[in-house]
């Protein structure tokens, strides 16, 4: 329902009905709400239903009031551009100023912070490409209520306001390679990608409450391969992929296209496939790690709708290090405080597949419910020499360069001082580029590799930034920064 479902992409941008996130089709256009003209679907029961209307009445009440409010209409105006432009920096940060406008107009009004949900119909509020004009913002203009923008005949995920704009700003959309893309790919090409790799999670995964899509080769290779600085996810797991479906079907070309298969599972293997290729390059001209009997990482900040939940994925390290037997993760981070109290503290083997388990090979994980620098602490204090470095500490999308800066003080200073092997990724070259910075101010000297750069191994599951024109985001998409022990600290040998 509307109140407990977040709306996918599609529905955010106008796609499909915010209730039930049915797509519109060809021959047939959603219904709008006559107040706040949110789109739904009249064939799915009633038009906003009695629940949905009840989660729904204060954000389109709110909405409508601010259309119609002076003060208001007057500040979602005023820093409109004159004209159309090709410049998405500059109409992404005129993005930024009008959402936060609107958020804080809609903020007062409801007299509380809106919900995730009342956010995301906010901030994916289609924008005209060339000059950020929402719907609201040409029915606040032109005073018709059916006033609206068009869209993209190709992707139908990128907008216009009226013909002389999307004339300034099309080349650019259809033919130039979008800068936070990945293949040289146009952002109306990667707009496609995005809307199939969409459809394709509903259909894999059509109830999200239940879990996460997440697929690994069941093989263990022969030896440690190491992995190249460009993104190969087709050469790493699609030929699996392609013999597995031979297998099952008879035929390579049946079953599950390839190419949106391999995104949704580098949605998950970016997790392992980052470890690997962040130890490959903080161990330089040494493959000692590749021949440890036992494989320590620590996982830093790490949540519950990430790491832990795709936990399984784990497990590809094992499959890639034939010589490793034992996996131990430690996944910290305060958000654990949510998992049941007997999950909590105690070192728990997992399931492995049948190759590793024949092979008598283990993966263990234990979750802390602390940020790192205390469970730091409290090992030390149990006992001399109570902590033990692990091989490797990361964090995963860690956002230690926007809202959680002081949560991440006592960590990153603690990673520094004890030179711990570490890697920071983030989803934006924003986050990237920000929490190299500080990393450097802490003391820690970058190994160049290791960010800030795009990640080859991060997911190729692209989601449009909220509240701009143009940008795209990943889970893990970047490497913020890696330094270690001897190799990325002021005072190393």
């Amino acid at each position: 329902m509307f109140a407990t479902k977040v709306p996918p992409l599609t529905a955010r941008v106008g796609l499909a009905c915010h209730s039930c996130f049915t797509e519109r089709s060809t021959d047939k256009a959603l219904a709008r709400c006559s107040k706040c003209r949110s789109d739904y679907d009249e064939a799915s029961n009633e038009p906003f239903s009695q629940r949905d209307w009840a989660s729904h009445k204060a954000l389109c009440k709110t909405l409508h009031k601010i259309e119609h409010d002076p003060v208001a209409r007057a500040s979602l105006l005023f820093n409109l551009p004159e004209g159309p432009s090709s410049d998405s920096d500059i109409l992404n940060r005129i993005c930024t100023v009008n959402a936060g406008n609107l958020i804080a107009l809609i903020n007062a009004s409801l007299n509380r912070p809106m919900n995730v949900v009342e956010q995301n119909i906010v901030v994916y509020e289609p924008k005209c490409l060339a000059c950020t004009r929402t719907d609201r913002i040409l029915r606040i203009e032109t005073g018709d209520p059916s006033a609206g923008l068009k869209s993209c005949s190709e992707c139908h995920l990128a907008f216009f306001c009226s013909e002389a704009h999307w004339k300034a700003v099309s080349y650019k959309h259809i033919s130039e390679p979008s800068t936070d893309g990945h293949d040289g790919l146009s952002q109306c090409a990667l707009n496609n990608d995005i809307l199939i790799n969409a459809r394709f999670d509903v259909i894999m995964n059509p109830n999200p409450q239940s879990g996460v899509f997440q697929w690994a080769p069941e093989r263990v290779k022969d030896m440690w391969m190491p992995l190249p600085n460009e993104p190969a996810w087709d050469a790493e797991v699609g030929e699996h992929l392609r013999r597995m479906t031979k297998k099952h079907y008879g035929d390579a070309r049946r079953g599950p296209p390839t190419k949106p298969f391999i995104c949704a599972s580098s949605e998950g293997l970016s997790f392992p496939m980052t470890i690997l290729y962040a130890l490959q390059n903080l161990n330089q001209g040494d493959d000692g790690w590749t021949k440890k009997d036992t494989l320590t990482i620590h996982i830093l900040g790490a949540s519950v709708e990430k790491e832990v939940m795709f936990g399984q994925t784990f497990e590809e390290i094992l499959h890639c290090l034939p010589k490793v037997r034992t996996l131990k993760l430690l996944l910290c981070g305060p958000d654990l405080k949510s998992l049941p109290g007997g999950d909590l503290g105690r070192e728990v083997a997992m399931e492995v597949c049948p190759l590793c388990r024949r092979r008598r090979r283990k993966r263990i994980h234990q979750h802390v419910a602390s940020k790192y620098h205390d469970y730091v602490q409290n090992q030390k204090s149990k006992r001399p020499n109570g902590f033990t470095q692990p091989d490797l500490a990361i964090a995963f999308n860690s956002g230690c360069s926007q809202s959680e800066v002081e949560s991440w003080k006592g960590t990153i200073k603690i990673l520094v001082d004890e030179r711990i092997p570490t890697v920071f990724t983030s989803y934006d070259r924003e986050e990237a580029e920000g929490e190299a910075a500080i990393l450097r101010n802490a003391g820690a000297t970058l190994v160049p590799i290791l960010g800030p750069r795009k990640n080859p191994w991060g997911s190729q599951v692209l989601r449009p930034e909220p509240n701009k024109v143009e940008g795209y985001f990943a889970s893990n998409g970047w490497l913020c920064a890696g330094f270690g022990k001897g190799l990325g600290v002021k005072g190393s040998t």
